[in-house]
């Protein structure tokens, strides 16, 4: 039975890609219809699983707007393929192995509606086992675009975005585009990126909104992998003159990125090639002389003083 739709309630898309998930999409599936919000536009693109998720996904078809089994390019091509679908005035996905708490749509509607100047909103997040169990809790911090792009002072400090707590605006989604999908693992952040670039407005709600589950074969484990997908997204942003960031902040990060994607590549190749210590110190002084920004760096001398102690203690 249809719900009827109340006319203050704007229209919220939310869209499951999937693809195997048969252990967890019920779950997923019904944290979203259980929130009883009548203006609900729910999309599942599935990859064309072959365990029981399909059969889950038929159980509850009637209540679900959209949904479709078949091969796909991957998660990001999923996402893709039912953001040209959504109509709603407010978007967000929903990975198949992760859930919304009790309530959430309903206060994030408010809060657009409250807010109309707002683009992108959050919550607090909790993290949970595979098994359900909490283990954690992140409330973002961020505003700009020069913090969402500072991996080093704020991403990797603990005031990151965590993806299902994220909804925007149909309207801020249709300036920015799609989802980039030569990226594997931080897709939703170049686009958080994106909107944020694009003037985006952040707002939050101190509540708890949803249940990020970390899961022995999730992509988000992969964390070498993900910084070195997130150095290669930055790169280009941080030495281009028309981004938004301060030109002390600019060289600070300039440092960084220069100081963690090839000073210490550098010193890691240096030592696992057996390298004599003199050439050791060497190659990595002229590294840094090379890309003077690295002694910006807060804090430097004291990295400096240890990375530079490794190479003249291992032999």
């Amino acid at each position: 039975m249809s719900m009827l739709i109340e006319p203050s309630l704007p229209r919220i898309s939310i869209i499951t890609p999937s693809y195997n998930q048969g252990h967890f999409i019920e779950e997923t599936i019904q944290s979203v219809l259980s929130q009883n919000y009548s203006n609900l536009e729910y999309i599942i693109i599935d990859g064309g699983s072959t365990d029981n998720t399909v059969e889950i996904i038929k159980k509850y078809e009637s209540s679900i707007t959209y949904w479709v089994s078949e091969p796909d390019r991957g998660q990001t091509h999923a996402i893709n393929k039912g953001l040209e679908r959504a109509t709603g005035e407010i978007l967000a996905y929903l990975n198949s192995d992760d859930y919304y708490l009790p309530g959430t749509l309903h206060a994030v509607a408010e809060y657009f509606v409250n807010h109309p100047e707002i683009d992108l909103l959050h919550g607090r997040c909790s993290y949970v086992n595979a098994e359900g169990k909490p283990i954690g809790e992140q409330f973002a911090d961020i505003h700009t675009f020069e913090e969402i792009v500072d991996l080093w002072g704020v991403w990797w400090q603990g005031r990151q975005f965590v993806q299902p707590e994220v909804f925007w605006t149909k309207q801020i989604g249709d300036r920015v585009g799609l989802f980039n999908e030569s990226l594997y693992f931080v897709m939703d952040y170049e686009y958080w990126c994106r909107i944020l670039l694009a003037g985006g407005k952040v707002g939050s709600v101190d509540r708890l909104l949803t249940c990020f589950r970390f899961t022995d074969t999730q992509k988000s484990n992969q964390s070498e992998k993900v910084a070195e997908e997130l150095l290669q997204v930055v790169q280009p942003w941080l030495w281009s003159l028309s981004t938004p960031i301060s030109w002390q902040k600019r060289l600070s990060l300039q440092g960084c990125w220069l100081y963690q994607a090839i000073l210490l590549k550098q010193i890691e190749q240096s030592v696992s090639k057996g390298d004599p210590k003199l050439l050791r110190w060497l190659k990595s002084a002229i590294t840094v002389l090379q890309n003077p920004q690295i002694l910006l760096i807060p804090g430097f001398h004291s990295r400096a003083s240890q990375y530079f102690g490794r190479l003249l203690s291992v032999h």
